[in-house]
């Protein structure tokens, strides 16, 4: 379901991805809002989509051969309408790679099955070298 494009970007999906009861619910508790309703789906809940294995395989795989680890940088979410707990989405996303800072862009897509668009992210993941011990060993 991966394609490259010509310039190296990595393109995914749509990939069907859904809005789990529990993971949101843990996911509220774990980022401090424990007495949100159990409607509200977290703002920051699209990132657990990256480690699907379609996409934390696809990011994997943009450092292959590298002695490297992607480190969370920043994320934005630009929202056109809420994801509602138990609802499937159509998630498209797009990595790029930078050379200066070293870094991974990856920019999604989420739409309903419909077409209509509900969120647009961002997340970039430096790319960090492992450090070297002594006499070269990681």
């Amino acid at each position: 379901m991966a394609a490259e494009t010509a310039n190296g970007d990595i393109l995914l999906g749509p990939v069907r991805v859904r809005v789990d009861e529990e993971r949101a619910a843990r996911l509220r508790r774990e980022t401090g809002f424990a007495e949100t309703p159990e409607t509200v789906v977290p703002a920051v809940y699209p990132a657990v989509w990256l480690t699907t294995s379609e996409i934390g395989g696809a990011i994997r795989g943009a450092l292959a051969g590298e002695d490297a680890v992607p480190v969370h940088e920043s994320q934005s979410f630009h929202y056109f309408a809420p994801l509602r707990v138990g609802e499937s989405y159509d998630l498209t996303v797009a990595i790029r790679r930078e050379q200066a800072p070293p870094r991974l862009v990856v920019n999604a897509s989420v739409s309903t099955q419909g077409g209509d668009v509900r969120l647009h992210a961002e997340a970039l993941l430096r790319i960090v070298p492992r450090p070297v011990g002594p006499g070269g060993a990681p």
